[in-house]
């Protein structure tokens, strides 16, 4: 997970994207973090787990979307 959170501000550090997928893209990423983490502490909680696996479905959509917004915003921070 930490290396996903890695590999998804390359974008960035690339130059491809701007600030608002960076700061989407730290978001998300420390929130998939958190239940990473959660999952680790509880490997036998069905509930984290199925938590988990609904954000990351949705994780990689918002992601989207926050390049999206990111490449057709008009005004540039």
């Amino acid at each position: 997970t930490v290396l996903l959170l890695l590999v998804t501000l390359l974008p960035y550090l690339s130059g491809m994207s701007g600030l608002i997928y960076l700061f989407s893209a730290v978001v998300l990423g420390l929130i998939f973090l958190m239940y990473a983490i959660k999952i680790y502490k509880n490997p036998d909680d069905n509930k984290i787990a199925w938590t988990t696996f609904l954000f990351s479905v949705n994780y990689l959509m918002l992601l989207f979307i926050a390049l999206l917004v990111d490449h057709y915003w008009l005004i540039t921070l």
